[in-house]
């Protein structure tokens, strides 16, 4: 028992002092620190993953404190969003949850994360994230106009044309954060997980990407979206335009996505090589729009099905 105590203490030190590295140089090193950055819960998962809660709480705990002297107050707010992202998707892992579940869990973690930030500095410090992120904009866009303005190139309309796009993009941001958020997510459970399974870990698996498939339903909402502004009146400044804007964004990405999924299982089912099936992806990706539209009709009619005739393959 003495020794299982020992054991147990002597990897909580392991994992405190390579959480603390790890924050350190996530901070202090440049460029390979976004790299380092995907990798800080790590050592809080692998604690978890060997005992038990109350004794990872505490060792997250203890390196929320270590970074304050590593990085000052700044960095304690980052060691106690990763040591809780660590706990969360440990905990998912030791429950058997899938890698889905584990991504969208680590994907509603960092929004509400965000949204409890953005509402500290509003209120604490008195500062607008969207406004100042507008404000750069706006500066960028002044120096773009002078620009064009010196070489003779400015249209006459620029002025209607700028107050839309800062308008549309203004309207846009909660569906740009939500998109980010997730494709943040996605960069941090996949390498972690990866690590995990080489250390022998039982990690959860996604399915292939070819097999996603998006239900019915979204195909009767993005109709109804597109169909708002023929309905009602979209002011810039309402509710409705704003739900406008951010659902058509995140439903065109998720159109987009089911097509490419199209794309790649139908290069699986004619059973050509890898390299031809990355080139068909980006070639896709150029073609956006049909692509998208190919997901609709995959939602729609199940084009999957004939993919799969005896006379396709």
């Amino acid at each position: 028992m003495m020794q299982d105590q020992s054991r147990k203490i002597t990897y909580g030190a392991m994992m405190l002092a390579l959480f603390t590295i790890l924050l350190a140089g996530a901070l202090y090193i440049p460029l390979l620190g976004s790299i380092i950055l995907i990798f800080i819960p790590l050592p809080i998962i692998l604690y978890r993953l060997r005992y038990d809660r109350s004794s990872t709480i505490f060792v997250a705990l203890a390196g929320s404190i270590l970074s304050l002297v590593v990085g000052g107050i700044l960095l304690v707010p980052f060691a106690v969003v990763f040591g809780l992202l660590g706990f969360l998707i440990a905990e998912s892992v030791l429950l058997g949850k899938s890698k889905l579940y584990t991504f969208m869990a680590t994907g509603l973690f960092f929004i509400l994360t965000g949204v409890l930030v953005y509402l500290i500095v509003a209120l604490v410090f008195e500062i607008n994230a969207i406004d100042s992120l507008m404000a750069m904009l706006k500066e960028m866009e002044m120096q773009f106009k002078a620009s064009l303005a010196n070489f003779g190139a400015l249209p006459e309309s620029y002025e209607k044309i700028v107050e839309e796009a800062f308008t549309m993009y203004r309207s846009a941001i909660p569906a740009i954060f939500i998109l980010s958020v997730y494709m943040f997510a996605f960069i941090m459970v996949i390498p972690n997980f990866e690590v995990l399974r080489r250390l022998g870990h039982p990690v959860p698996k996604f399915s292939p990407f070819r097999e996603m498939k998006l239900p019915v339903i979204t195909i009767f909402i993005y109709g109804l979206i597109i169909l708002l502004p023929y309905i009602m009146d979209l002011k810039p400044e309402s509710s409705a335009f704003l739900l406008y804007v951010n659902a058509t964004i995140i439903l065109r990405v998720l159109l987009l996505l089911q097509g490419l999924a199209l794309v790649q299982y139908f290069m699986y089912k004619m059973k050509l090589p890898t390299v031809a099936t990355v080139f068909a992806t980006i070639f896709a990706l150029l073609f956006s729009p049909i692509t998208t539209l190919l997901g609709i009709l995959d939602i729609g009619v199940n084009i999957r099905a004939w993919i799969g005739k005896d006379n396709l393959k």
